[in-house]
């Protein structure tokens, strides 16, 4: 991995974030992770792979209202799944992807997935780093719940932002309920 290019995206986070992130490295995933607290412009806790635009151009951020320490492994193994869909099929990561995770993410939570769109909470100028050779877009992931998953899979993206607008839901808080239950019908035209 391309060191410079690493401390690049580490760099452009820490100019965006205005504050400096602590390192995680995973060895499942073999990649570094940066956790950025939250500030009083910021009120939420960020967190960003910084290795994986070799496999595909995509760096993946997460974000929530505390310090999850669950969160790090989860993001690991997200990006582990990212960069073996890079490795077997070419595919890079796209909005609408929908990863399961190897636990919720946080005591008590039904989120057991996330999804990847574009990066809504940032200023223009985030979602795509360059150096003037590389190209990096980073990716907002969501956690979402197993019948949220099912959901888009079945009827698409928009579909599941409308239920998303529809139930309010708050991508932060990792307590909230499903906004569609599990045997509960729904389609499209909801």
């Amino acid at each position: 991995m391309n060191r410079n290019v690493v401390n690049q995206i580490l760099s452009h986070c820490t100019r965006m974030f205005a504050c400096d992130g602590d390192l995680y490295h995973s060895e499942e995933a073999d990649v570094l992770l940066a956790v950025f607290p939250a500030t009083r412009k910021r009120g939420w806790w960020t967190y960003v792979t910084l290795e994986l635009h070799g496999t595909g151009g995509t760096e993946c951020v997460m974000y929530s209202y505390q310090f999850e320490s669950r969160l790090i492994p989860l993001l690991a193994n997200v990006a582990r799944q990212v960069q073996r869909r890079w490795e077997r099929q070419g595919e890079t990561v796209k909005t609408g992807d929908a990863f399961p995770l190897l636990a919720p993410v946080a005591d008590g939570s039904r989120l057991e997935w996330v999804l990847a769109t574009p990066a809504y909470f940032e200023e223009k100028g985030f979602s795509y780093f360059t150096n003037g050779s590389e190209v990096v877009r980073m990716i907002m992931l969501h956690a979402i719940a197993r019948e949220e998953a099912e959901f888009l899979a079945r009827a698409g993206m928009d579909a599941l932002e409308a239920l998303f607008r529809r139930a309010k839901v708050d991508s932060l808080d990792f307590s909230r309920p499903p906004a569609i239950h599990k045997g509960e019908l729904c389609d499209e035209a909801d």
